[in-house]
């Protein structure tokens, strides 16, 4: 099932205007994960977040102002999905994608991302919701 989708933005607050504004909604909560350098809001079903951290923030997006991040996923079991997700050649991640990782990060529940070059492109946020 599709928990979120996420949006990167260079502009944190202009994005949440944006979002706020086209889909006339309020924010809901606010997330920080400072081991990411990463910090955003949820607006509904959308994630709208940036990185704290300059050279990543410009790795990510490039010459762009914000684009569409990652699709998110809540599963049963996340073991198995990163089992049937590496059959097809995945490779997993956190959010920041910096360096590869084998087990999902326990953040209240569990999360990984997968790398995107080994998905076709898309960046899919698997959630075992607890």
């Amino acid at each position: 099932m599709i928990d979120h989708v996420g949006y990167l933005v260079r502009d944190l607050e202009a994005g949440i205007e944006l979002v706020t504004e086209s889909y006339a909604a309020e924010v809901t909560r606010e997330i920080d994960r400072p081991q990411w350098s990463l910090h955003g809001y949820y607006v509904g079903a959308i994630e709208v977040f940036t990185f704290t951290d300059p050279a990543l923030l410009d790795e990510r997006l490039g010459g762009q102002e914000a684009q569409l991040d990652h699709l998110a996923r809540a599963v049963d079991d996340i073991e198995a999905e990163m089992e049937t997700l590496r059959g097809l050649g995945a490779r997993f991640s956190g959010p920041d994608l910096r360096g590869e990782v084998e087990e999902p990060f326990d953040l209240g529940s569990l999360h990984v991302w997968t790398r995107p070059e080994t998905t076709n492109g898309l960046c899919l946020q698997l959630i075992e919701y607890r």
